[in-house]
């Protein structure tokens, strides 16, 4: 039997059913990997090491019951710090939120829990999740298990770095503009942002809140298809997420012929846009993959704006909406992003927003009739690989960029249109840390993504272990 931390989903639950490994047994391993390399990563804000091994000791105990398991009965979870969990604070990256034990889980956290899971505490997210870093004043800095010099991307860092440091096989994060899908990229790691909505949440603000959404990060499309299908589909307490039933996409995550599908490729999203070379040539080399998968490959992008202005005016003013009233008087605290963030929503006038929105709309009818012609389109995640902390890049590939979006050039599009993308692995870059690209469908076409990224996964775009090197 390989390490424990080594192990996927699948391979827990089949060692579980050969009895093998026991769910007792794999906490223990997780819990004392993670108590080893925490000091190094910060990759947590509340281990829940008691309670994790009273809920395996449970799962233990329905395994050798018999019967029909459900099927995340005794694999290690991981909840971003930005979603309730029962009994947990929930701190959102910010001394000014309430740090005081969450009364009820949120709704997929139900279905997780339902599904067996165990639950090994919360993990590191910037503050209130307004940045593409894992830096808040609760606690140190997440660092990536790559090489703790560099990010690991946010606001999801802390999921990407435990999934990379093999803290167990399962992570959830938010991703209102490339939240899951980033650190994912800077990890080396799976990360699914499903269609908008699909997954149920009991309160749906404004702004970000409205593009944002929850997924997975895991070692493997499989294991991602396998959170994805239990945390999503409808519930009454969402009446937003009605429209999407609960689907099952276990299936989609196995390796197929891609004859039906017609992909786009580009690294010029909206117009030429910087990129490292290597992660250019990947992209270019996942393209062949799916073409010699049977897929109709050609390049292409969708001739849209740039949204830039639509995201950052959504995004400020969701972030004033919702912690405005809260951060009131309390400034000194905040990290000097959400300070930001803040002023400029608090600026922005009924107008403005309405303007926004009228944009996106137009957005919104120019993708779908886009993907008329168009199944997938295939892009890279990130245009660099992981930066040291804090670093300011002026200038990629040799031309001249916006420092605040080297993170975020790729993935907002698909929050704004609701859409479906995969991040991949993608191989190192000459650095030795890892690069991505991302496969993104038409909203409500999360199985095309996940279909093309099984294939890449198969095919073996990354050569590299999903596991970083700690």
């Amino acid at each position: 039997m390989p390490d424990i931390h080594t192990l996927t989903a699948a391979d827990l639950r089949a060692a579980y059913e050969s009895r093998e490994l026991s769910p007792k047994e794999v906490t223990a391993a997780l819990i004392e990997r993670i108590e080893r390399l925490e000091p190094s990563l910060h990759a947590f804000t509340t281990l829940t090491a008691d309670s994790a091994m009273a809920e395996a000791e449970a799962a233990e105990a329905a395994w050798l019951a018999g019967g029909e398991a459900p099927p995340l009965l005794g694999i290690p979870i991981t909840i971003k710090d930005l979603v309730d969990v029962k009994g947990v604070p929930t701190t959102m990256g910010s001394l000014a939120a309430d740090h005081s034990p969450a009364a009820e889980d949120e709704l997929f956290v139900e279905r997780l829990r339902s599904a067996g899971a165990v639950f090994l505490g919360k993990t590191n997210t910037s503050e209130f999740g307004l940045a593409a870093q894992t830096i808040n004043r609760v606690g140190p800095t997440t660092n990536n298990p790559w090489n703790v010099e560099r990010t690991a991307g946010g606001s999801s860092g802390g999921a990407g770095a435990a999934c990379a440091a093999g803290y167990g096989p399962l992570h959830h994060g938010t991703d209102g503009g490339g939240s899951v899908r980033v650190p994912a990229a800077y990890n080396g790691v799976v990360g699914i942002k499903p269609t908008g909505r699909r997954i149920p949440r009991r309160v749906r603000a404004v702004g970000m809140s409205q593009i944002s959404t929850d997924g997975p990060l895991t070692r493997t499309v499989a294991d991602g298809a396998l959170m994805l299908s239990v945390m999503a589909g409808a519930d009454d307490r969402d009446p937003a997420g009605g429209r999407f039933p609960a689907l099952d996409f276990n299936e989609a995550a196995q390796p197929a012929p891609l004859a039906d599908l017609r992909i786009a490729q580009t690294t010029d999203l909206f117009g030429p846009t910087p990129c490292d070379p290597t992660v250019a040539a990947q992209t270019a080399a996942a393209g062949s993959i799916l073409a010699g998968a049977g897929a109709a490959v050609s390049e292409a992008a969708p001739p849209v704006e740039n949204p830039v202005e639509i995201f950052g005016t959504l995004a400020s003013a969701g972030a004033a909406a919702n912690y405005g009233e809260l951060c009131d008087g309390r400034e000194e605290e905040l990290m000097d992003y959400t300070r930001t963030a803040l002023r400029r929503g608090a600026r922005s006038t009924g107008v403005e927003v309405a303007r926004a929105y009228q944009a996106l709309d137009r957005l919104r009818r120019g993708i779908d009739a886009w993907f008329d012609d168009f199944d997938v389109l295939l892009m890279p995640t990130i245009s660099i690989g992981a930066h040291p902390h804090g670093a300011r890049i002026d200038e990629i590939a040799g031309q001249p960029v916006n420092p605040w979006m080297i993170s975020i050039f790729y993935t907002p599009l698909a929050n704004l249109t609701q859409s479906p993308s995969v991040a991949v692995p993608a191989g190192l870059d000459a650095d030795g840390l890892p690069i991505s690209v991302q496969v993104m469908a038409r909203e409500g076409n999360d199985a095309a993504a996940i279909r093309c990224a099984a294939v890449l996964e198969a095919e073996g775009l990354s050569a590299v272990s999903r596991l970083a090197p700690v």
